[in-house]
């Protein structure tokens, strides 16, 4: 019996391979936080890139005067190439408020591919909160953006969709029209 005893302390005792075991051991968390990592940092890059690229086709459209169908349609491309994203959405609008009216009067709203419906005065209405404050007869271009976003690996972040709001005042000219729509009328 004593024989037995001592060799099970032996073994007890013995320290070789425990770092082999530690790191077996711990392998799988570690493989998982790489992942982890990896997964939460695209996702991180994709609303950053897709709020950048929001902001951009907001800042371009607010440039011009009057804006053509092929234009707005093209944001749909330009928003694909700045996000390196196939599945996105646009949806630009062109809005003036009318103080005397307590109204807000939609001069246009376009998705290119018809991928998200126009907005109407009312739908423009009910998002007056998320609307600056603005002058009697000042308009603003808003541009709507989804982009679908998938993760690689399964660490517990579902399929999603990030949306961005921007609302831009026209830069060099008073609302932004477009053409051939008959969006801006002479009396606004």
């Amino acid at each position: 019996m004593t024989r037995l005893t001592q060799r099970l302390r032996d073994f007890r005792n013995r320290e070789d391979g425990l770092i082999l075991t530690e790191f077996l051991i711990l392998l799988p968390l570690l493989i998982w936080t790489f992942l982890a990592m990896f997964v939460y940092w695209d996702a991180f890059r994709t609303i950053n890139q897709a709020q950048k690229a929001s902001y951009a086709i907001s800042d371009l459209i607010s440039r011009q005067k009057e804006v053509d169908t092929k234009l707005v349609d093209g944001m749909s491309n330009v928003m694909q190439y700045l996000t390196s994203e196939s599945d996105v959405q646009v949806r630009v609008t062109s809005v003036q408020w009318m103080q005397a009216e307590n109204k807000y009067y939609v001069l246009f709203s376009r998705s290119p591919g018809g991928k998200m419906p126009a907005l109407t005065a009312a739908n423009v209405y009910a998002l007056r909160k998320s609307i600056p404050a603005m002058s009697d007869r000042d308009s603003v271009v808003i541009v709507e953006t989804l982009t679908a976003y998938r993760p690689a690996f399964d660490i517990g972040i579902p399929a999603s969709t990030f949306d961005n709001f921007v609302v831009t005042r026209p830069r060099y000219y008073r609302r932004i029209c477009l053409v051939g729509g008959g969006s801006c009328p002479s009396n606004l």
